[in-house]
């Protein structure tokens, strides 16, 4: 397999599943009915940062969704994030920070932006490269958009489209956003979220799980715990664990049985999106190499990552290409787990033109909604 159908067959997949997320939390584009997991949003929106710039549609729709519902996103955490990615992504977030200010959003987002910035000594990059060193891009005398410039990326000016919707926090996989709305944008909302997916956490586990420090982990925990509707055991060595009644929490967020309810799945996005991010990494540093074995030795490390932590989510998906799998065979076996996982055809993806027109009749989730 050429180099070239590496990168398409990984890169297309993730565009396509990254619309599909950004779909259900309001972006106009293809949505599935119900994901089996709760869709997070920050973690979510640092990887489209660094992937979207491959889909110039995708990174402006997020940009136009985060004018619309900016307000549900969490700061801290996004800081917490943003301290382990790259300077590039950094400043990209610094980038998209600074715009939401100048939209009516500067008390949320200026101080984010202003951590973010860096003085850049060379001159901009473009914000939408193209996929191969060999492809060339004409440079047309338009406009750049200057506050993007600031931050080392140069872009033609940036225009709102006002196609976002409002996300529903009753849709399934939204129920962030439904916890968010009855704790408020911070770590309780995030601490009750891990305990209706897991049978109790310690407060170490739940602060790696979510992405805050254990101190604060704890504190709100042990907030909670004050409300009697979330309790304290211990296990082990005097561990104390937090829990909460799966059964009555459930029933009150969906209003339903909890015979009838489908409980989503937990998945830790912050890693598993690092994971696929070390996979397009070992694609981009394979070049155009012609030896199987150096492909395959690289990108059988890599899948390992994302492999680990999609079986510690509990979603059921094929086995990775394992070492048993030979160099000329590991190209169609990347190529069958990678369509797998994301579920989409890569050689029978519509452009984004396509995709967004034949998908304006889509109608969210309503699993959650008001049965009344």
């Amino acid at each position: 397999m050429l180099q070239k159908d590496f990168r398409d067959i990984f890169l297309d997949n993730v565009l396509g599943f990254l619309w599909r997320q950004w779909s259900t939390l309001g972006v106009l584009g293809e949505a599935r009915a119900r994901e089996p997991w709760a869709i997070d949003p920050e973690a979510l929106l640092v990887f489209t940062l660094e992937t979207g710039r491959y889909d110039p549609r995708l990174f402006d729709e997020v940009m136009d969704w985060l004018v619309t519902n900016g307000q549900w996103i969490d700061i801290q955490r996004l800081r917490g994030i943003l301290r382990k990615s790259s300077d590039e992504t950094c400043r990209l977030m610094g980038a998209v920070s600074e715009f939401l200010s100048s939209q009516g959003q500067e008390r949320k987002w200026s101080n984010l932006a202003k951590l973010c910035y860096k003085k850049i000594s060379q001159e901009p990059e473009p914000l939408f490269p193209v996929r191969y060193k060999k492809d060339v891009a004409l440079m047309i005398t338009i406009p750049v958009d200057d506050l993007f410039s600031k931050y080392g990326f140069y872009r033609p000016m940036f225009k709102l489209s006002r196609k976002s919707r409002e996300v529903i926090p009753t849709s399934e996989a939204n129920i962030r956003f439904m916890l968010r709305g009855l704790f408020g944008v911070g770590s309780r909302a995030e601490c009750i979220l891990y305990l209706l997916t897991h049978d109790a956490g310690h407060p170490s586990e739940v602060a790696k799980a979510i992405g805050i420090s254990v101190r604060g982990a704890q504190d709100t925990l042990i907030e909670l715990a004050k409300s009697g509707l979330v309790l304290t055991r211990i296990r082990g060595k005097r561990k104390i664990e937090y829990w909460l009644s799966q059964e009555r929490w459930w029933e009150f967020l969906s209003k339903g049985s909890y015979e009838e309810i489908r409980r989503l799945a937990w998945i830790d996005w912050i890693s598993l999106f690092k994971a696929l991010l070390t996979v397009w990494t070992a694609i981009l540093e394979i070049g155009e190499t012609t030896s199987e074995y150096m492909k395959s030795s690289k990108l059988r490390d890599a899948m390992e990552i994302v492999g680990n932590e999609f079986a510690r989510s509990g979603i059921d998906i094929p086995a990775i290409p394992g070492r048993g799998v030979r160099p000329e065979d590991y190209a169609k076996a990347f190529e069958d787990f990678i369509i797998r996982v994301f579920g989409m055809e890569a050689k029978e993806s519509m452009s984004q033109e396509s995709r967004v027109e034949s998908l304006k009749s889509h109608e969210p989730d309503k699993k959650f909604e008001d049965r009344d």
